[in-house]
C-alpha cells in the first residue's frame, strides 16, 4: 500500500499556465451534463482544449456548448493525449476504462481529474496512485457529494463539536433514480458490471465517502446484503451495509426505486438529522431540513439557505471543480487524491464480498484478495454462502440463479 500521494513532489507540480488547459474524455450525461458546465464557470481559471469521445452526435453537442473547433474534438481518447496542449485531463468516462488511461496521461506529467471509482479494482487504483506518486502530478477523485450543502452543514456541526465524536451514521438512499446513460453510447451500462463494477451500491458509492466523512475516522470492517428484483439480474437493485469504524458504525442502505431517504448522524452530545420533501432520497428529492438536536433537548435549524427549485439536480460539480482547481494553480495537492478513491471502492467492494460470503470482511482488503486483484469478478473465486441472495438468485453471474 502506497502510504501517500507524494504530496512533496505534487506540490512543486504546476500548470504550465493559468487559464489551466484541459482535455475532457467521456462526453455522456456526466460529462457533458455536468462536467462541461463546471468548467465553463471558471473562465479564470480553466480553459478546455480538447475533448475525446466516440459518439459523433455527443462530440458535436459539447463542441458547440464550449465553442471548439474541429480540430479539438476527438474520436478517440488517444488522440486527445497525443497532444502537446493539456495540462488536466479529465476523465468522465465509464469505470472500466479509466485506468489506462489515467496511468498514461500521469506519465505524460499531466494531472488528472477522475470520476468515481476510481477504478474497477482497488489494484487498479492503487496503480493511478502510484504513476501519480512517480510523476509527481496530482491524481484526484471527484469526492462532489462532500460540497453537498446539507454535508457540509452537518460536518461543520460535527467539526464544532455540537454532537461530540460521532459514534454512529445512517444514511438512507432506497430511492435512488436509476437513470440511464447516453443513447449514444450504452445507454444501460450501469446494469453492466464489467462496465460499471456493481450496481447501486457502485452507482451511489458516493453515500460511502459522505458516510466515512461524517464519521471522521477509516472504515475498518464491513458486512453487507444486497437484493435484486429478478433472478439472473446483472447486478443488485438494492444494498444494506454496515461499515465499522474505531468506536463508531455506519449503516448504509442504497437501492433504485422509491424506498425512504434522509440522513442521521449522532453522538454522546446530540445528533444531526437531514430530511428531504416527501421522505424522499436527495439529491434526487429536494433538500427539506437540517436539523440539529442538542443533549438537553434543544433544536436548532442549520438547514443552509438554498436557490429556489429549477427542477434540476445540483450535485455541486461546480464548487468541486472550482475547488480542485484553485489548488492546483496554487501548487497544493487535491482535496480528495486517488487514495482517498481507493479507500472508498475498497469499501464498497468489501460489501459485496460480504453479501457473498456471508461474513464480515476486514478493510482494507489483502492485496492478494481477489477481490482486491479483479474487483467484483474476484467474486467468483470466494465460498458463496448458500442462504445469501447471489447464490440464490445468480447476482453478478455467479450462484445457482443464473
Amino acid at each position: 500500500m502506497i502510504a501517500s500521494d507524494s504530496t512533496a513532489a505534487v506540490r512543486s507540480w504546476r500548470p504550465a499556465q493559468v487559464p489551466i488547459r484541459v482535455g475532457l474524455i467521456g462526453l455522456g450525461h456526466v460529462g457533458l451534463g455536468h462536467h462541461v458546465p463546471a468548467l465553463l464557470a471558471l473562465p479564470e481559471l480553466v480553459r478546455v482544449v480538447a475533448v475525446a469521445d466516440p459518439s459523433p452526435g455527443r462530440r458535436a453537442l459539447t463542441a458547440r456548448a464550449l465553442d471548439l473547433d474541429g480540430g479539438s474534438v476527438h474520436e478517440t481518447p488517444e488522440a486527445l493525449l497525443g497532444r502537446d496542449d493539456v495540462d488536466v485531463v479529465d476523465l468522465a468516462t465509464p469505470p472500466h476504462v479509466r485506468t489506462a488511461l489515467a496511468i498514461e496521461a500521469l506519465g505524460q506529467g499531466r494531472a488528472i481529474l477522475c470520476e468515481k471509482p476510481i477504478a474497477l479494482t482497488p489494484a487498479d487504483g492503487l496503480a493511478i496512485a502510484a504513476a501519480a506518486a512517480a510523476s509527481g502530478a496530482p491524481a484526484a477523485i471527484i469526492h462532489n457529494w462532500l460540497a453537498l450543502p446539507e454535508i457540509v452543514a452537518a460536518r461543520d456541526a460535527i467539526a464544532a463539536g455540537c454532537i461530540g465524536l460521532p459514534e454512529i451514521a445512517i444514511l438512507n438512499l432506497l430511492g435512488v433514480e436509476d437513470r440511464p446513460g447516453s443513447s449514444g453510447w450504452q445507454p444501460n451500462w450501469r446494469h453492466d458490471p464489467a462496465i460499471a463494477g456493481g450496481g447501486v451500491l457502485m452507482d451511489m458509492l458516493h453515500v460511502v465517502y459522505v458516510a466515512e466523512a461524517l464519521l471522521g475516522r477509516p472504515f475498518r470492517r464491513v458486512s453487507a446484503e444486497v437484493l435484486a428484483r429478478t433472478a439472473g439480474a446483472p447486478v443488485e437493485d438494492i444494498a444494506l451495509c454496515r461499515f465499522e469504524a474505531d468506536d463508531g458504525m455506519a449503516l448504509v442502505n442504497v437501492g433504485w426505486g422509491v424506498g425512504p431517504g434522509g440522513i442521521a448522524v449522532s453522538g454522546p452530545d446530540g445528533r444531526i438529522e437531514i430530511g428531504f420533501e416527501g421522505g424522499g432520497t436527495g439529491p434526487f428529492a429536494r433538500l427539506q431540513s437540517v436539523r440539529l438536536t442538542r443533549r438537553d433537548g434543544r433544536v436548532e435549524d442549520r438547514t443552509p439557505p438554498l436557490p429556489p427549485a429549477d427542477g434540476s439536480i445540483d450535485v455541486r460539480v461546480k464548487e468541486t471543480f472550482r475547488e480542485f482547481f484553485e489548488r492546483l494553480a496554487a501548487g497544493q495537492p487535491p482535496a480528495a487524491t486517488a487514495l482517498d478513491g481507493v479507500r472508498a471502492l475498497e469499501a464498497t467492494l468489501g460489501a459485496y464480498a460480504s453479501a457473498a460470503t456471508g461474513r464480515t470482511i476486514d478493510l482494507p482488503l489483502a492485496s492478494d484478495d481477489p477481490v482486491h486483484r479483479r474487483g467484483l469478478a474476484g467474486l467468483a473465486e470466494l465460498p458463496l454462502a448458500p442462504g445469501g441472495a447471489i447464490a440464490r438468485q445468480g447476482i453478478f453471474g455467479i450462484g445457482s440463479g443464473r
